[in-house]
């Protein structure tokens, strides 16, 4: 009886919870909550004059944080954190992990520590365990970041480097620190920057015992922290970098004799607002940024680029090797795929090792302004990869290969094939 109790008391505070919120708001916050902030921009367009003002100023600051206006998703977050009338208390957890997202990527690791202990100490009855433990593993990264200086970023001029293949095919960028030069991958969909904890050493970063978990192909890795003081890449200049720090086994793939010293993530790649990949293997940062007059089809998920094709979202990662479609896709047209394709084991692998999971291989097509591109024998899984998956697939190198230049800017928040 008590069980049922507790049952009908929950949901008795779920409805009424959602009885405070406006009708119009709900399809907005569904497309939300999936990441799809292409599709949350169209209906905000359409629903806005039917929203009232402290959910315009939610939507906004969800939007605003997805296309990378950060300043101002922070001024939405002040004026609802200031306003007398609250939010219901799930969208006020939102807001502050929206603050935490903010904090990260304008480099204020102390702001991103305080909304971490604010979340924890004041949403407990929101929090499942798999929460508190992602809560508290983010705050053991960023806390250890509390006093360090931001991330800061000088172009002296145009920049061309010539990218290149390592022994597993991906583009490296030659990096320099306190007088060496070590090759680097660079990746999109990597949320931070990595290196091995040999290269750390060798290139004389502060490291920083942190013991964090992060997780990798089929494992998880417990990494450290380190902060380059002086980094360089071409007629760049970077200070204050930060590294996720990895055993060099955790990079390692000892059946090709395959070692990866670091990897260029989102942060640095961000903090260069334009980059340019050619064909035929050249990493240009131009001092005048292209201009795109289309609406813009890429958006931030945390640190993991989104592109929007076909209608739908997808993740973009220049380092992977083949475009995936994912359990979503694969539930919207699954009886097309069983009727046309055999149900096969799909291989795949990280620095964690292989994994196996069931799925398809398809051909599908990719509509882009100006082109047609159909890619053959692309993978499609049937489960997801991860719980809080939401997006459609990954586009890698099989796809960009395909154009003479691809361009990312993170003003506009466009990518270009060209």
């Amino acid at each position: 009886m008590k069980k049922n109790f507790l049952v009908l008391f929950f949901l008795l505070g779920y409805f009424l919870s959602a009885q405070n919120q406006p009708n119009s708001f709900f399809k907005l916050y569904k497309f939300l909550e999936e990441s799809n902030y292409f599709k949350a921009r169209e209906v905000y367009k359409n629903e806005k004059k039917n929203l009232p003002v402290a959910y315009q100023q939610f939507t906004e600051a969800y939007l605003n944080n997805a296309f990378n206006h950060l300043k101002a998703s922070e001024e939405n977050i002040d004026y609802l954190l200031h306003k007398k009338d609250k939010l219901p208390d799930s969208l006020s957890r939102k807001l502050y992990e929206i603050k935490v997202d903010n904090a990260i990527k304008m480099y204020r690791y102390h702001e991103a520590k305080e909304a971490l202990n604010f979340l924890l100490n004041n949403y407990k009855t929101q929090l499942d365990q798999k929460d508190i433990e992602d809560y508290k593993n983010s705050l053991a990264l960023w806390a250890n970041l509390d006093s360090t200086a931001p991330q800061q970023v000088s172009i002296e001029k145009n920049t061309r480097l010539k990218m290149k293949k390592d022994a597993a095919g991906l583009n490296t960028l030659a990096v320099s620190s306190n007088q060496d030069t070590v090759n680097f991958i660079f990746d999109t969909g990597a949320n931070l920057s990595t290196i091995s904890q040999s290269v750390a050493k060798q290139l004389q970063m502060k490291i920083i015992p942190a013991n964090i978990e992060v997780g990798a192909t089929g494992t998880k890795v417990m990494a450290q922290l380190a902060v380059c003081n002086s980094l360089k890449l071409g007629n760049i200049a970077l200070k204050n970098v930060v590294f996720l720090v990895l055993p060099d086994s955790a990079l390692s793939f000892p059946q090709i004799g395959y070692q990866i010293y670091g990897i260029l993530g989102y942060p640095v790649i961000e903090a260069l607002k334009e980059i340019q990949i050619t064909r035929d293997g050249y990493f240009i940062v131009p001092e005048e940024e292209t201009q795109f007059s289309a609406t813009s089809n890429m958006a931030m998920n945390g640190l993991t680029p989104l592109i929007y094709l076909n209608e739908k979202h997808f993740t973009f990662d220049t380092g992977a090797d083949h475009t995936m479609l994912y359990e979503r896709f694969y539930k919207e047209n699954a009886a097309e795929i069983n009727k046309n394709h055999s149900l096969q084991r799909i291989s795949f692998g990280g620095a964690g090792g292989k994994i196996s999971l069931e799925g398809y291989k398809i051909d599908y097509t990719f509509k882009l302004p100006f082109y047609t591109i159909t890619l053959k024998d692309i993978s499609v899984l049937t489960h997801k990869l991860k719980d809080t998956e939401t997006v459609y697939g990954n586009i890698g190198q099989d796809l960009i290969g395909q154009f003479q230049k691809m361009t990312l800017n993170f003003n506009q928040m466009f990518i270009l094939f060209e």
